[in-house]
């Protein structure tokens, strides 16, 4: 519940800062930017970065924790756990939004390689889904859903704001504060579903040990 009052937060301090700044007076350029859900270098992006690695880490140790019966699945869960990793990484570096600074893009967007890949993922973890149970099979789907919707999705709409050299403004840093936040929220219904799986190890463990 904390993880998801501070990312509402984190987006509502976004919006009434771009309100404020469009629509009332002109606030410093650094006290939007530490805010701004758009720049590398501000609290929502290191928060969404951290969020990722958790993920990363949360699934890695679920990944651990399976017996070698589950070879098959501990290896679909490692997987899992290096690609929150690169989308970790990814949320500090930018490095997908480069793509559509190099040449061999075109006039392409980088939600089209991005879509491609997300469908290529879904498709290889479809065996996976089938076999965990159906409630967190739902769940992680319906996180992707949100995620992909947010990252892929919003990405696409905000695209004419780019290429009409239209990013200052209130309209497309209201359309980021949706992006970001279903980024966010995806990411948070996916550990919602982490969380339990890892504490009933953890007291396996426990019982284990006593």
């Amino acid at each position: 519940m904390t993880l998801w009052i501070i990312a509402g937060a984190l987006v509502a301090i976004h919006v009434l800062l771009n309100v404020v700044h469009y629509q009332i007076t002109d606030l410093p350029w650094l006290a939007r930017q530490i805010f701004d859900v758009d720049e590398e270098d501000s609290f929502p992006t290191w928060f969404s970065a951290m969020l990722l690695l958790l993920t990363s880490v949360s699934l890695w140790v679920n990944a651990k924790t399976l017996s070698t019966s589950d070879s098959s699945l501990s290896e679909r869960w490692h997987l899992l756990s290096v690609g929150f990793l690169l989308l970790s990484i990814d949320e500090i570096a930018g490095m997908h939004e480069t793509l559509n600074s190099l040449d061999i893009m075109g006039d392409m967007s980088w939600t089209v390689p991005g879509g491609i890949i997300a469908g290529a993922t879904g498709l290889y973890f479809v065996p996976f889904l089938l076999k965990i149970p159906r409630p967190l099979a739902i769940r992680f789907v319906l996180a992707g859903a949100v995620y992909l919707g947010g990252a892929l999705g919003v990405e696409v709409l905000t695209d004419p704001y780019l290429e009409n050299d239209e990013l200052n403004t209130l309209p497309y840093n209201l359309w980021t504060a949706v992006e970001e936040a279903m980024e966010m929220g995806g990411v948070l219904l996916f550990l919602g579903g982490l969380f339990p799986r890892l504490r009933k190890a953890a007291a396996d463990l426990q019982i284990q040990l006593s």
